[in-house]
């Protein structure tokens, strides 16, 4: 009986321990379902660009998506739609105007350049923007091991871009863009990043997503009737590209404020950094871009310093579960005096 006793608490031990150890693992298994499906995205983009679909009317086709994927949402989880005081919702209209200005550069970049080479340049900047901005306004703080992770994921990003723009025989015209327009995308970025998780603290990241894709479906429509000549009739296959585009980036967008909800903005955005190789994967499979010598060394570190981030992630909230559950533990129970009073 004893040993029946025994071997019940050891089997319920190591299902609580295995699910503390989940739980401790969420940023780093939201990020990379993100990483996963923001890379995707981003393929999608440059494939229906070479189909002869304008940027700002691929913009428009790909918040159309998002605001019905988060109508249908919004109907079955009914999160609260507004903030409770001025400041919160004077932060989310902020972060609607910043989040489609950020996410119009970053998809704009990948007509100009392949998905690789933008991702790199936008992901190798946004740790630095998004650390100093939310330490500025959030308080937040990184430590040294992080901050290493980081530094080699953007050494390795620097090499990446480097291979990359010296691989490309663009005119230098378009090398110039295709290099300023990631650099803004990850300079607006930074905080849309910090305003989506000061925001989160309130309120609902599907409220949130819901606002941004109400502003941007219209303000996107109104740009490609006002700078492009929209293309309606589009083979079945850039149809599908199109719908590709929407669907991975609406999913992209709800993993990425889970990771949001549970790490620090720099942290988040950090983790992210393994969209690069991912994306020059995708981009050897769709674009037949084949990756240098260079590429490679710079892959390897993206991918080093991304997972080396993502263990520590997972490791300092695994010992902060158990410093709590230790604690409660250790918690006396009240004094007879003190219940009968």
């Amino acid at each position: 009986m004893v040993l029946s006793v025994k071997k019940e608490d050891l089997e319920e031990d190591a299902s609580d321990d295995r699910k503390a150890s989940l739980k401790a693992a969420r940023g780093p298994l939201l990020s990379l379902g993100s990483t996963i499906l923001f890379a995707l995205s981003a393929e999608f983009t440059a494939l229906a660009s070479k189909g002869g679909i304008p940027g700002f009317q691929l913009l428009f086709f790909l918040r159309l998506t998002q605001l019905l994927t988060m109508l249908v949402l919004t109907v079955i989880i009914r999160p609260k739609l507004i903030g409770e005081n001025r400041r919160q919702n004077v932060l989310l209209v902020l972060e609607m105007i910043i989040n489609n200005v950020g996410t119009s550069l970053v998809y704009l970049s990948f007509t100009y350049a392949a998905p690789g080479i933008a991702f790199g340049i936008i992901q190798g900047s946004m740790p630095l923007f998004t650390a100093c901005i939310a330490f500025i306004f959030l308080k937040e703080k990184i430590g040294i091991i992080p901050c290493c992770g980081i530094l080699i994921s953007i050494i390795g990003v620097a090499l990446v871009s480097y291979g990359m723009a010296n691989q490309a025989t663009d005119s230098t015209h378009t090398m110039i863009v295709s290099i300023l327009l990631p650099l803004a995308a990850a300079f607006t970025k930074g905080p849309d990043m910090v305003l989506g998780r000061a925001i989160m603290k309130d309120m609902s990241g599907l409220t949130l997503l819901l606002y941004i894709t109400l502003l941007g479906t219209p303000a996107e429509l109104i740009l490609t009737y006002s700078f492009e000549t929209p293309v309606w009739a589009m083979s079945a296959e850039t149809a599908g590209y199109i719908a590709g585009l929407g669907l991975s980036q609406a999913m992209a967008m709800l993993f990425f404020v889970g990771v949001l909800k549970v790490e620090k903005a720099a942290i988040a955005v950090a983790l992210r950094a393994f969209v690069v190789p991912l994306t020059i994967l995708l981009d050897y499979f769709f674009l037949s871009k084949v990756p240098t010598l260079l590429k490679w060394a710079g892959l390897s570190l993206v991918v080093l310093g991304t997972i080396g981030l993502g263990i520590h992630t997972w490791w300092t909230h695994r010992q902060e579960d158990k410093r709590t559950a230790f604690l409660k533990n250790m918690a006396f129970p009240p004094l007879q005096s003190d219940t009968d009073q």
